[in-house]
């Protein structure tokens, strides 16, 4: 029983510091909610002769607009839970 309880506690702490190895800034996991806002232009499709690009649209345009490297926060607590 008491190497059960050993080998528990390896398991458990072993997992807790697999934590900061797997997400952050430097894991494996990161965060990418900004990434998009990184994104490039890039020049449009070149169709060659004899082809048709009637099926072929820009669905999801990037505008050419700069962004600031470190946009605003916004608060998305509704008024009522906020504390005065």
């Amino acid at each position: 029983m008491r190497y059960i309880n050993l080998i528990l506690s390896l398991l458990a702490v072993t997992t807790i510091a697999s934590c900061s190895y797997l997400y952050g800034d430097q894991g494996v996991i990161q965060n990418r909610d900004t990434d998009y806002l990184k994104a490039k232009s890039i020049p449009p499709l070149h169709i060659p002769p004899g082809l048709s690009s009637s099926t072929i649209e820009a669905h999801y345009p990037v505008s050419e607009k700069s962004y600031p490297p470190g946009t605003e926060r916004v608060n998305l607590t509704p008024p009522e839970l906020m504390k005065s």
